[in-house]
C-alpha cells in the first residue's frame, strides 16, 4: 500500500501540518514538502507505481507555495512534473483522477502566465477545459459548474490576447450553463452567473457589438 511504514507516516503526518496551515512560515512548509516529496519519491522508486497519488499532490502543494512565495520559476519545474504524474494516473484511472489533472494543468496555466510564457499558458488551459468536458459529459452534475468556469477563464485570457472571436463561443456556453444551473438553484449560481454574464459583454464590447440583455 502506497505511503506504507515509518516513512510514509512521517510524510503524511508533513503534509497534514501544510494543510492545517500549522506551519508558522512559509519557508518552513516549503520544507515540509520538499521532505514529503523526497519521501514518496524514495517509495515510488522502491515499488514502481507506489505512492504516485501522494507524490503528484505534494508536487501541486509545492507549486501552490512556490507560487505564492513568488518563486514561478521553482514552481513551474513542480507543477510540470504534478502534471506528468497526474497525466498518468489518469490515463489508468480516469475517474478517479482526471479532475486533479485538470485542476493541475489550470495551476500550471497560470504560472506559465506569470512567466511571460503565453502561448504554452494558453495550450493548458485548453487542456483543462477539454479535461472538463470529458468529465462533465460523464458526470453533468458534478462536473458542469467547473465546465463553465474553465470556459470563461479560457475566453478571459483569449480576449485579453486579442481573440475575442474564438472566446465568444466559449463564454456563451459558460453562459447558457450557467443559466441553466441557476434556474434549478439561484443561490447557489447566481453570482457565477452574472460573473460569466459580465465575461460575455466584454467580448460583444470587443467585438463591437450590442451586449445582449
Amino acid at each position: 500500500m502506497g505511503g506504507a511504514g515509518e516513512e510514509g507516516r512521517r510524510a503524511r503526518w508533513l503534509m497534514e501540518r501544510v494543510h492545517l496551515g500549522e506551519w508558522g512560515h512559509a519557508a518552513e512548509a516549503l520544507e515540509a514538502e520538499r521532505e514529503a516529496i523526497a519521501i514518496y519519491r524514495r517509495l515510488a522508486a522502491g515499488s514502481p507505481g507506489a505512492c504516485l497519488p501522494e507524490l503528484a499532490t505534494c508536487l501541486t502543494s509545492l507549486g501552490v507555495t512556490l507560487s505564492e512565495l513568488g518563486r514561478h520559476g521553482e514552481a513551474l519545474e513542480a507543477e510540470r512534473e504534478a502534471v506528468a504524474v497526474h497525466r498518468r494516473l489518469a490515463a489508468e484511472s480516469p475517474g478517479r483522477y482526471l479532475a486533479d489533472l485538470a485542476d493541475t494543468l489550470i495551476n500550471l496555466g497560470t504560472t506559465l502566465a506569470e512567466l511571460g510564457r503565453r502561448d504554452e499558458a494558453l495550450e493548458a488551459e485548453r487542456e483543462a477545459v477539454a479535461v472538463y468536458r470529458r468529465l462533465a459529459a460523464k458526470s453533468p452534475g458534478r462536473y458542469l459548474a467547473d465546465l463553465a468556469a474553465v470556459l470563461v477563464d479560457l475566453g478571459t485570457t483569449l480576449t485579453g490576447r486579442g481573440l475575442p472571436v474564438e472566446a465568444l463561443p466559449l463564454v456563451v456556453e459558460a453562459v447558457t450553463i450557467r443559466r441553466d444551473l441557476a434556474a434549478a438553484c439561484p443561490e447557489r449560481h447566481r453570482a457565477a452567473l452574472g460573473r460569466a454574464q459580465d465575461c460575455l459583454g466584454t467580448i460583444l464590447s470587443a467585438l463591437g457589438r450590442p451586449a445582449k440583455p
